[in-house]
């Protein structure tokens, strides 16, 4: 688990993924958005962080079988009802209709920018907050 600055009004957000350079780029734009970031490399320690903390937001950025991100995916949304973005190449686009059972909000190409995955990942945040509150 990566520490990160404390702010009480922050967003937590998960990244799970084995990809160094995306996640540090990914860590930088979230924390500009008043985001604290932690980040996983593998499902087991994906699923321990999520249930320790609950976080708002979780993006998952592995390359595992199919079925194997289903599987972390419906154990990740058991651990909060904030929102879960999967990146997935669109070879995996067969599974959308699996992977929107298994709890997934939004299956995201992993050719996507940073920043756009920041804009999606924001909406998202709101999106849930705003629902919250109904």
């Amino acid at each position: 688990m990566v520490a990160w600055r404390t702010n009480p009004n922050a967003r937590t957000v998960l990244i799970v993924s084995t990809n160094a350079e995306r996640i540090l780029i990914w860590e930088k734009l979230f924390q500009q958005k008043n985001c604290r970031v932690v980040s996983e490399a593998t499902p087991q320690a994906a699923f321990q962080t999520a249930l320790a903390l609950s976080p708002a937001l979780i993006v998952v950025n592995l390359e595992l079988s199919p079925s194997a991100k289903l599987d972390l995916c419906h154990k990740l949304r058991a651990t909060t009802q904030g929102a879960l973005l999967l990146l997935a190449p669109s070879e995996d686009d067969q599974y959308l209709f699996n992977y929107t059972e298994a709890g997934v909000d939004e299956q995201i190409s992993t050719s996507i920018s940073p920043m756009a995955l920041v804009i999606k990942s924001m909406a998202w945040l709101v999106k849930r907050e705003w629902i919250a509150l109904f």
